[in-house]
C-alpha cells in the first residue's frame, strides 16, 4: 500500500517474520528473535510482520507510523524528550495514523 506524508511516498509491506528478523539484524546489527515491523527511512518503507494477527497489525503498524511521521516533520533531532514533546506528537498525528491504518485495513481484507 502506498501513502503520502509531507510531499514523499511511502509503502508499506508485509514480510514474513524470518526475512524482517534478517533485514533487522543487518540493519542494527543486534540479535533478536522476533520483529514486530521496522521502517526503513531512508527507502520510505514501512515493512509489518505477515505472521502477526491483525490486532497486532494493527498496533505495530501505528507504531511504525508514529516513526514515520517523526522522520518527515523533523522532530528525529529533538533531545530533549519530555511528556509535552510526546503529547504533541501524539496529537498533531493521530488523524494521520489513523487514516493510513483504515486504509491498510481495507487494502488487506
Amino acid at each position: 500500500m502506498e501513502f503520502s506524508i509531507n510531499n514523499n511516498k511511502w509503502t508499506i509491506e508485509e514480510k514474513e517474520k524470518n526475512e524482517l528478523r534478517k533485514m533487522y539484524e543487518e540493519e542494527t546489527e543486534e540479535k533478536t528473535y522476533f520483529v514486530f515491523g521496522v521502517t526503513q527511512k531512508s527507502k520510505h518503507i514501512i515493512y509489518i510482520n505477515k505472521d502477526m494477527c491483525k490486532e497486532q497489525k494493527i498496533k505495530t503498524l501505528k507504531h511504525e507510523l508514529t516513526h514515520c511521521y517523526i522522520w518527515e516533520y523533523g522532530l528525529y533531532n529533538v533531545i530533549d524528550i519530555n511528556e509535552e514533546v510526546i503529547c504533541d506528537i501524539v496529537a498533531s498525528s493521530n488523524d494521520f495514523i489513523n487514516d493510513i491504518v483504515n486504509k491498510y485495513l481495507k487494502e488487506v481484507k
